[in-house]
């Protein structure tokens, strides 16, 4: 009578085991801060952005249709021999075939999927709302590439001036060194010189800009950007509706896909980017898990403005939280754009000023030229004539 209990006792403990060596291993520590970095890059991200959009229409629509999940991933996976990311989805959909789950399959390729779309992907899957999810992650990614090449389009200014800079600077160079030197036989070979010189010190500005966002995300280096940034007129004014904007988008995202309101919460200062806003995650969750109103806990953030505030409030008590948060998201992007048009308007007036200091200075002195060159033994009767 006692053999049952002494066999059934020791397999509890097997099973268990087998169940927690299934559960994947979390992959942050082999992510360092550079690769990290490097998936943010804003570049990068619109470099990605394409095949990524396209791999969740996919998806979307295959679902919506009804075809298996690992029978999609098949066949959204097609030249994965060629294309990195296709080689992630194969892999994503052959831990789903082999009986994983989408977001447990995710959150094993860390590089493509950001763990704000696994985590929204895996309540969609849980309560049965994956199609809605994919739909919503879709508009969201479309709405963060308009953002990009606006702020793009907005570049191009500043771009048409350093232009100006290397053509202008390198034909007003030109003129300079032939009234100094006083010799007009190797005009071309002058300019090709002074044009590569202006084309270097551009390129080294844009590649310090390149890495810039690199090196400012270090762990040492993080903390005092982010702090200086927000201290900065019209930098610090893009970053905090850019964070708001993000906030929104993605709190309202989530709660839709059906996810509990302090992990939708979580989510949503993870995806602001921001430290500040990240170390105070525990702190919020646990006052909105205590009895604190969204709208309350989002107010002791000091993410929202007051106008945004009032309509999160509206839709918490309305039961219409998700349009409303996607309502306030647009209203800050929109606003952001605004303030980026300001920063760039600042960046534009630097450097004319910095145009004029350099080139068209040079312009003032053409006229007199420079001293002539000390006269030869032969030449001094000539040169005193």
């Amino acid at each position: 009578m006692k053999a049952p209990p002494t066999r059934s006792q020791p397999a509890a403990p097997v099973r268990q085991a087998v169940r927690t060596a299934s559960r994947p291993v979390p992959k942050k520590e082999g992510r360092t801060w550079l690769a990290s970095a490097w998936a943010r890059h804003p570049l990068v991200a619109m470099v990605r952005h394409r095949p990524r959009l396209t791999f969740f229409l996919g998806l979307h629509g295959m679902i919506r249709a009804g075809v298996a999940l690992p029978i999609a991933f098949a066949e959204l996976s097609r030249g994965a021999a060629k294309d990195p990311f296709r080689r992630a989805v194969a892999q994503v959909g052959e831990a789903v075939a082999a009986g994983s789950g989408l977001a447990e399959a995710m959150r094993q390729q860390p590089m493509w999927f950001e763990p704000q779309v696994v985590e929204l992907l895996g309540a969609a899957e849980a309560t049965g709302t994956l199609e809605s999810a994919l739909a919503r992650i879709t508009a969201q990614l479309e709405e963060a590439q308009r953002m990009r090449w606006r702020a793009v389009s907005l570049c191009l200014y500043p771009a048409y001036l350093l232009a100006a800079f290397i053509f202008g600077g390198a034909l007003l160079g030109t003129a300079s060194s032939l009234l100094a030197s006083g010799k007009t036989d190797d005009i071309l070979g002058v300019f090709v010189s002074q044009f590569l010189q202006k084309v270097l010190t551009v390129s080294s500005f844009g590649l310090a800009f390149f890495l810039a966002p690199l090196v400012l995300a270090s762990p040492a280096l993080a903390p005092h950007w982010e702090a200086l940034r927000m201290r900065v007129p019209v930098l610090g004014r893009v970053h905090r509706e850019l964070q708001a904007s993000r906030f929104s988008l993605v709190l309202g995202v989530a709660l839709g896909a059906g996810l509990e309101a302090g992990r939708s919460l979580q989510l949503a200062l993870e995806a602001t980017g921001s430290l500040w806003l990240r170390g105070r995650v525990n702190l919020a969750v646990h006052r909105l898990r205590s009895g604190a109103s969204l709208t309350d806990v989002v107010e002791w953030l000091g993410v929202l403005d007051s106008e945004s505030l009032q309509q999160l409030s509206t839709g918490e008590r309305t039961g219409g939280l998700e349009p409303v948060l996607a309502l306030v998201s647009r209203g800050h992007s929109e606003a952001a754009m605004r303030w980026l048009r300001t920063l760039m308007f600042v960046v534009i007036t630097l450097l004319s000023v910095f145009l004029f200091a350099t080139n068209i200075g040079k312009v003032i002195e053409l006229p007199g030229g420079l001293p002539p060159p000390a006269p030869g033994p032969g030449r001094v009767g000539e040169a005193r004539g």
